[in-house]
């Protein structure tokens, strides 16, 4: 006996993906020979069989309806049919399509059950963003005066020249004290490039007071770095960006603090004997895992010691209180916080800092770092809680950057690629689906275009190596065309599209520290930025392209086509918004493809670009995709 069941399917599972807590979810098998019975098994935590019911004439098709439950949780399924007493399981297989199998493996799809009221703010899910590590971006003026430990600081007089990468002089690990001057002031200085770029929300990498470049050890929540500029200099460009249309977001790292800082002061900076570390009756000092051997640190490094996130004082100081950090922020003009290292915090801590950031501010939005698909993440042993309701609005999206890569250098199909971005379309709710971080790249990963080239340095290269390694003029050019089908993708895809910094004009760089190389404004692939210009010009003139729905049409080989969709004018959220229906169409061959489309009641696309028009005929469209083309049509 064969059963059949597509969860990617109307007519086996509707709704489709994530279902409200307390909705009705249908269910449909079919199969190739009448049974004696059929059932759905669900899992939550306990287990229930529910008897499906025969649903079609010749006694093939049966149903059933589930009704989720009240608490947000994942519900899993799979499908059971019995006949002269021998049972036969229908348990999950690729592309959203059951195997049936004599011996049951587990194998379940997920229904992701999320709190009934869950909502994300509408601009964020409406926006392209713009991720800026603050020390690299643009300086203004004379790099300011950094007063502590001076002597340990390394400042770049020149903007182009190499960053360093020389250990860490008292601590493990690379040193991370080289500054070019980056500042406050130089971002507010290139706002109009950054409203050109069609950008309304800037991520900035840590801007609090710390002793490295990259601020992720944060040494006072409570004070911009005096490096970056000053609490003035913040509130200006808040005021500034707003009125250009752009909103800032704040990187919030609270799964541990510098050990050079006002809570820890491990080396005496803020006080001979003050601080966690030198002091037993210091304040902070229950806020950090204390053991035999010293403290707790973040993956042993023992300059980010540990806290323990649901500490008392620790919460007041960050969450709770009259004037805690993540209030206060908020309060200077800044429109959410990114969330380092989520799995390093509790549900707990982060259930309460929503709780706290919506009750100041119900437009602000919540984004977790999170590496894979955050609906059923574990770590540390636990199932995490991110995407229920009462944590997250939604996550940095390192699978959307995984794929689109590995799509576009050949490293799976079409069809893997659409199979593997449906999982996470299935398993989001579609409020966090709409806000994730679509990112080609960051701070933590090899520059995308080198990524994209094809050209590699060896694993054992020195970092002197590294720090010189350039890409070929042929791999350069190969770069940057399947950079732009990456853009295209990102900039046309569900999500919040993400551009890293120098991304846009062709910057290189391998990892960390290559990868946060000070932005080359004497030298811009103009090429290239008129691409990103163009792209996110498209996104941002489009309802559809942001907040339309969303239908693959063709995935085969080297060729991937999608329809975005407005109805009726209102967007998947049941927003105003303008009626549209758009085709994108990517090739990422060196060679040219011919697809023929299926598009019944149709009559005519246009390319939005070309104006090209290609007629419907009896249902079907023919189009022509050049080598490494991207084309997107309007049809009517």
């Amino acid at each position: 006996m064969n059963i059949y069941h597509n969860s990617r399917k109307k007519e086996y599972r509707m709704p489709f993906g994530a279902a409200p807590s307390m909705s009705e979810v249908k269910l449909w098998v079919e199969v190739d020979e009448a049974p004696d019975h059929v059932w759905v098994r669900l899992w939550n935590g306990n287990e229930r069989w529910v008897a499906m019911e025969r649903d079609s004439k010749d006694g093939l098709a049966f149903s059933v309806s589930i009704e989720m439950p009240e608490n947000p949780c994942l519900l899993w399924y799979y499908f059971v049919a019995e006949k002269d007493g021998k049972r036969f399981f229908c348990c999950k297989g690729k592309y959203g399509e059951g195997e049936t199998q004599e011996y049951c493996t587990d194998e379940s799809w997920q229904i992701t059950v999320f709190d009934k009221a869950f909502k994300t703010p509408d601009w964020f899910k409406n926006s392209v963003m713009y991720q800026i590590f603050p020390d690299r971006f643009f300086k203004k003026g004379e790099i300011s005066e950094i007063p502590r430990r001076k002597s340990e600081y390394i400042i770049h007089e020149d903007w182009y020249e190499p960053v360093f990468f020389n250990r860490h002089p008292f601590e493990d690990g690379p040193a991370c004290n080289d500054f070019f001057g980056g500042n406050i002031q130089g971002i507010i200085e290139k706002i109009p490039y950054l409203k050109s770029l069609g950008i309304s929300v800037i991520y900035l990498n840590p801007i609090f007071e710390a002793f490295s470049n990259h601020r992720y050890d944060t040494g006072n929540y409570g004070m911009i770095d005096p490096a970056l500029g000053t609490l003035a200099d913040f509130e200006e460009l808040c005021e500034k960006c707003e009125a250009e249309g752009i909103r800032i977001i704040l990187d919030g790292v609270f799964s541990h603090t510098g050990s050079d800082s006002i809570y820890f002061n491990k080396y005496g900076s803020y006080g001979e004997n003050t601080g966690a570390y030198k002091d037993w009756n210091s304040p902070y000092r229950s806020w950090y895992q204390w053991n035999s051997t010293g403290y707790d640190s973040w993956w042993g490094c023992s300059n980010l010691p540990n806290v323990n996130e649901l500490e008392p004082t620790y919460i007041d100081y960050i969450l709770r209180g009259e004037d805690a950090i993540i209030k206060k922020w908020l309060g200077h003009g800044a429109f959410g916080w990114r969330l380092d290292v989520a799995d390093e915090l509790p549900d707990e801590f982060i259930k309460i800092l929503r709780a706290e950031v919506k009750s100041q501010n119900p437009d602000a939005v919540v984004i977790g770092e999170v590496w894979e698909d955050a609906s059923n993440k574990e770590s540390y042993g636990k199932r995490r809680e991110y995407l229920l309701g009462d944590e997250l609005d939604s996550v940095m999206n390192y699978p959307f950057k995984d794929n689109v890569i590995a799509f576009l250098t050949g490293g799976i199909d079409a069809r893997e690629f659409d199979d593997r971005m449906m999982t996470v379309a299935e398993h989001y709710p579609l409020e966090s689906l709409y806000s994730t971080m679509n990112l080609l790249g960051t701070h933590d990963t090899v520059r995308v275009k080198n990524v994209l080239s094809g050209q590699y340095i060896d694993g054992s290269a020195s970092q002197k190596e590294k720090s010189r390694f350039r890409l070929e003029a042929k791999a350069e050019t190969l770069a940057i065309k399947r950079l732009k089908l990456a853009a295209f993708l990102q900039m046309t895809f569900a999500g919040v599209p993400c551009i890293y910094y120098g991304d846009e004009i062709g910057m290189q760089g391998l990892s960390d520290p290559f990868n946060r190389m000070p932005f080359t404004w004497r030298c811009i692939d103009n090429e290239l930025l008129d691409y990103y210009r163009e792209v996110t010009a498209l996104r941002n003139k489009v309802d559809c392209l942001r907040c339309g729905s969303f239908e693959t049409v063709f995935a085969k080989g080297g060729v991937f086509a999608y329809i975005r969709k407005i109805e009726k004018g209102q967007d998947v959220f049941g927003n105003s918004a303008q009626n549209g229906c758009i085709l994108c169409a990517v090739n990422r061959n060196a060679y040219e493809e011919n697809i023929s489309l299926e598009l019944t009641g149709k009559k005519l696309l246009t390319e939005l670009k070309s104006e090209e028009k290609i007629t419907v005929s009896g249902g079907k469209a023919s189009v022509c995709l050049a080598p490494f083309d991207a084309k997107i049509f309007e049809i009517r």
